[in-house]
């Protein structure tokens, strides 16, 4: 690596730093480029050379915490037992336990999705296509098994589960809640929503 990709990359790992401590204590939308720039101790416009947007800088944090959860997800998967919502429920576990231990960056990752000024190479929650496929792939699953109806839209499904799975996060913005009352909300949710595609007899 030259100098100056060495550099360049230093900055990078500087700003990341810097915004994902920013997005956990201020979050998403109080956070500026220029304050990153600043807790970096860089300039607003060596932030612009690498990143295109806040946006951007939240999603590649995010991008690169996310990356030991979904191995963790990929090693344990294959391995879950039980009706499809029983599956689904150890998954979404696994991730609540993971985002737990940094609830408020979650939190602004979630917020990111409803920022309307978001390039379309972003990647707030909802917009991950990893997690949408292993959940995608779980019901498919499960219609090969037979407890999910195979005229359900599979796109459909994950929206709605991924959209419970981030409104149960109110609970920890609202009453500081932890990984495991989440999960038992978001069990109660699942179950639901699984009843709306099973199988008809």
């Amino acid at each position: 690596m030259s100098v100056r990709q060495s550099q360049k990359e230093a900055t990078r790992k500087r700003v990341l730093d810097a915004a994902r401590d920013l997005f956990e204590t201020r979050g998403y939308e109080e956070t500026t480029v220029r304050e990153i720039a600043r807790v970096a101790e860089v300039s607003v416009g060596s932030v612009f050379t690498t990143f295109s947007s806040k946006g951007d800088i939240l999603s590649q944090v995010m991008a690169d915490r996310l990356d030991a959860l979904y191995a963790e997800l990929d090693r344990v998967v294959p391995h879950l037992r039980g009706s499809t919502a029983d599956r689904l429920r150890s998954m979404f576990a696994i991730h609540y336990a993971f985002e737990t231990r940094r609830t408020k960056l979650f939190l602004a990752h979630i917020a990111a999705a409803y920022d309307w000024t978001l390039e379309p190479a972003s990647r707030p929650f909802g917009r991950n296509p990893h997690l949408r496929q292993v959940v995608k792939d779980c019901l498919a699953d499960g219609v090969t098994r037979g407890d999910v109806d195979p005229t359900t839209d599979l796109d459909i499904a994950v929206d709605t589960l991924m959209a419970s799975y981030a409104w149960t996060y109110r609970l920890a913005a609202w009453n500081d809640s932890d990984a495991e009352a989440m999960s038992a909300v978001f069990d109660r949710h699942i179950g639901l929503i699984c009843q709306g595609f099973a199988p008809r007899p």
